[in-house]
């Protein structure tokens, strides 16, 4: 990790919305002090390189999982929670991992996809277990589980297309709302069903959406 960036924060959440849709190898270093809004005197006080500024996105997209994952597997939350923080983890990371953001990785910086695709790994063997735990205690329908959790990328980043919400006739929000309760309805034994808050994922939806709008 790059220590350099501590306090930095602030200025890596505003890279991160546009180096979804833009290539970071391919922008000038104008254009990112631009889109962070920071001077290149303190741009260059925190990192040596350009290159620093992508492995602190990635450190903190990393840290993400690890912490998310923490909820996740704090049998002290409800399932009802931890799975409304599951649908949040693989929105975030569907919009910001975009497929041109792992390709840049792939293409000009394999060893950070690399470190990535550990953490995803690991976050999925994380999530495997809560499911099943679920299951055995009786609160989640028996079903596989490997293949709940790949459906998530699958429709997210289908959704996520421009052209989704044109040929289905759906706003944004709607479809991922809509795909949170069919997800709620697969996972949840009808008696628990009530148990979740869907208000307060909604809400949580509206706010993602406004840090890429």
């Amino acid at each position: 990790m790059v220590k350099k960036a501590v306090g930095l924060d602030k200025y890596i959440e505003r890279i991160k919305p546009v180096i979804r849709k833009t290539k970071f190898s391919q922008m000038r270093i104008d254009d990112i002090l631009k889109h962070m809004d920071i001077s290149k005197a303190t741009l260059y006080k925190h990192f040596s390189t350009k290159d620093e500024i992508i492995q602190v996105v990635v450190d903190h997209y990393i840290a993400y999982l690890l912490e998310a994952d923490a909820i996740v597997q704090n049998e002290a939350v409800s399932f009802a929670e931890r799975f409304q923080k599951t649908y949040e983890q693989s929105l975030k990371c569907v919009i910001y991992v975009s497929d041109l953001f792992l390709e840049d990785l792939k293409e000009v910086y394999p060893n950070l996809l690399e470190l990535l695709q550990s953490a995803q790994i690991n976050r999925n063997k994380n999530l495997q277990a809560f499911f099943e735990s679920g299951m055995d205690q009786g609160f989640f329908n028996r079903i596989n589980a490997a293949l709940f959790m790949v459906q998530d990328d699958a429709v997210l980043r289908r959704i996520m297309e421009p052209t989704f919400s044109i040929q289905y006739d759906l706003t944004l929000r709607q479809a991922l709302l809509d795909f949170y309760k069919l997800k709620k309805y697969q996972l949840f034994k009808p008696e628990y069903l009530n148990t979740t808050e869907d208000s307060v994922m909604e809400k949580e939806i509206v706010q993602i959406l406004q840090t890429i709008s």
